[in-house]
């Protein structure tokens, strides 16, 4: 391996980071790829790269994520440009074996900016929320790196022909879709936006590729419902089997939405005759495809006042993280971790455990499987005073309300939070409320969890055992 160190020019350093680098003729402006780490013994350490380095291109190609990275750095012969925490440019030529690793790892998977939503959606969840939120919640992402990376849905609206290219080159399957409606009129109006038109020639183009797709449907009553939605279903399943998934999930609303049509909420009529025309599909799809292929989330069945479908009704869980099938899932998990503990686990409790109002239903199931085993755990139902309207779900409850629900009556007491409340760092929740100045106004024994019945059973039988140490402490 061959490398070498030039020091350019710092007068080629522009505001915000953003540098000039001559390369022959070419002109490269980027930010670069910050590095967070370097393995040990790799051919980064070797090199002398450091945490706080950036990556600025390979092969003379700038990376804007790490999926540029990830293919660019395949190749056995590299040059790399990259700049120093001190402020010199390097140029790194590398020898190496044909996907041997650099041993680097980045601050973001995104490297120059995450694309933006160009549509004025008469749902948007974001322009639904109260001020004084945690800011990363403001941000209106519409990228489809972060759909390949992470599930995250996206609309197609504001894709270029880079974007295509990238897409289509780089085989980025699965994709996660917004459709919402099929008709061109209904995604129009929907999507606030004449580029939401083209979703079927854009499907096909996915299809034609054989790029896999996951699709929502966030039902309006009386916008998307109806025949549009018999024609959106029939319109997706003619996909299969590049097509994987159809999600329907309740429209949701705060009380914020004074600038916003008006949209009536999925009331309990409406998710009965919903759940049973999605059973009547389903039956289709199994005998024709032999998979459900669409699924509705947990909360039709919460508003309906009926039990959810069992876990065959959902096959893979193509879609858990849009919630559906968690009750199934959870109460699954429960079964099947209890096996697993025997009796591992003494006569225990009370526990209790924070929620938002639609997983009652869950967990009132939850406290009697427990309770049989010996072990009391008790809910703590949270109303959503921050949101407000129909916002139910444990995933955006903020501080303030949960301190609102515990008062002064469990002082000492241990109280579960589910870390799905909680932003990356596992402390902070939506309103920047930490977790610790919880436990300190509530006088609470607080203990974040990991999503998942398993890890909330580990927890309970770490303190069983008086093995536990880690709970949040009263300063």
């Amino acid at each position: 391996m061959i490398f070498s160190g030039v020091v350019l020019d710092h007068s080629s350093c522009l505001q915000d980071n953003v540098h000039i680098l001559t390369t022959g003729v070419r002109i490269l402006i980027t930010k670069g790829a910050i590095i967070s780490g370097i393995d040990p013994d790799s051919i980064g350490e070797e090199l002398g790269i450091e945490p706080g380095d950036r990556v600025l291109s390979i092969n003379g190609q700038p990376i804007r994520d790490i999926l540029d990275y990830r293919f660019m750095v395949d190749d056995n012969q590299l040059e790399i440009e990259l700049q120093k925490v001190n402020g010199e440019y390097w140029t790194l030529e590398i020898d190496k074996n044909f996907e041997e690793n650099l041993g680097l790892q980045f601050e973001q998977v995104i490297f120059d900016r995450i694309k933006p939503c160009i549509n004025k959606c008469m749902f948007c969840f974001v322009d639904q929320l109260p001020a004084g939120m945690r800011n990363s919640l403001y941000l209106k992402d519409d990228d489809f790196r972060l759909s390949f990376l992470f599930g995250n849905f996206i609309s197609l609206t504001n894709l270029t022909s880079r974007d295509w290219d990238k897409i289509l080159g780089m085989r980025l399957s699965p994709l996660y879709i917004s459709v919402h409606a099929t008709d061109p009129d209904v995604r129009e109006r929907m999507f606030g936006s004449k580029k939401a038109r083209s979703i079927i020639e854009d499907l096909h183009r996915l299809h034609r590729h054989n790029i896999q797709i996951h699709t929502q449907i966030v039902l309006c009553p009386k916008i998307n419902d109806g025949h549009i939605l018999d024609q959106t279903i029939a319109d997706l399943s003619a996909l299969w089997p590049t097509l994987k998934s159809i999600g329907i999930v309740p429209v949701g609303m705060t009380r914020y939405r004074e600038h916003l049509p008006v949209i009536d909420p999925v009331g309990v009529e409406q998710a009965q005759e919903l759940i049973n025309k999605v059973n009547e599909w389903q039956a289709s799809f199994r005998q024709t495809l032999g998979v459900g292929l669409v699924y509705l989330a947990d909360e039709f069945y919460v508003r309906a006042g009926l039990n959810v479908p069992a876990p065959a009704y959902y096959d893979d869980y193509p879609q858990l993280e849009n919630g559906i099938g968690l009750i199934t899932c959870f109460l699954n998990e429960l079964h099947l971790a209890l096996e697993d503990m025997d009796n591992s686990i003494a006569a225990c409790g009370p526990f209790y455990l924070v929620c938002g109002y639609s997983a009652i239903p869950m967990f009132n199931s939850v406290i009697r499987i427990l309770s049989e085993k010996g072990i009391e755990l008790r809910i703590i139902p949270v109303e959503n005073r921050s949101f407000g309207g129909g916002v139910t779900v444990t995933g955006l409850l903020t501080g303030k309300d949960i301190e609102v629900a515990l008062g002064n009556d469990f002082i000492g007491k241990t109280v579960f939070l589910s870390e799905v409340m909680l932003q990356d760092d596992r402390m902070t929740f939506l309103d920047d409320m930490t977790v610790s100045r919880l436990a300190e106004k509530s006088g609470a024994r607080l203990q974040v969890v990991s999503p998942g019945a398993a890890a909330l059973l580990e927890q309970i039988r770490l303190y069983t055992a008086g093995d536990y140490k880690g709970e949040v402490k009263n300063d």
